[in-house]
């Protein structure tokens, strides 16, 4: 008897806290969305000082936080991976690096036709080039700034807490050069990446 009311007596609080928990949870992902997509990408060839640069095709993966804030305006976070080789005028081996996208961007949204929700975005990138050790002829990491859009669709399955996302993306930077004159062009290129992924929203 004394144990189930101890037991009772410790039970109550840690009963309350926990809804209170999930009570502030749902609160806090309240018009969150969180999604992984896979693309294809493929860089233009970019020209400059001399120097052509022309970047291989490749497959790689994004992960990405949107919250909207109107029921059409919100932001998203995202990081995206791709690793390709550039190859450069004059030079006889390619520079394979990991491109590592960090971006934030403001996305619109409209409302919904058949089922189908179209999205567009518009932000800004950190596009980090760091070369592979067995391919990236011992250069020097390097970062360029860019601005990253994009538009798509969300295809919800069943529920509207599940469902595909159909995107285009693209990111508008400076090529690189890995700090080195051979490969300087100080030129501009863009990377496409057609997407296709899930979402999970809250």
């Amino acid at each position: 008897m004394v144990f189930r009311r101890v037991l009772l007596f410790l039970a109550v609080p840690l009963i309350v806290y926990l809804q209170g928990s999930a009570a502030q949870a749902q609160k806090a992902l309240r018009n969150d969305e969180i999604s992984v997509d896979g693309f294809y990408q493929f860089t233009q060839t970019a020209s400059g000082n001399g120097i052509s640069v022309t970047p291989t095709k490749s497959l790689g993966g994004e992960a990405s936080f949107r919250h909207s804030f109107h029921w059409w305006l919100g932001y998203e976070a995202a990081y995206s991976y791709a690793r390709f080789t550039e190859y450069y005028t004059g030079q006889p081996f390619g520079y394979q690096h990991n491109l590592h996208d960090f971006s934030g961007s403001y996305y619109v949204h409209g409302p919904r036709a058949l089922g189908i929700q179209p999205f567009a975005l518009a932000g800004f990138s950190a596009a980090v080039f760091s070369p592979t050790l067995n391919g990236g002829q011992n250069v020097s990491w390097q970062w360029r700034p860019g601005a990253n859009f994009g538009a798509g669709v969300d295809y919800p399955l069943l529920t509207k807490y599940f469902g595909l996302r159909f995107e285009y993306r693209g990111v508008y930077y400076q090529t690189p050069d890995f700090g080195l004159a051979k490969l300087t062009t100080n030129s501009y290129r863009l990377t496409s990446e057609p997407m296709a992924g899930i979402y999970i929203h809250f």
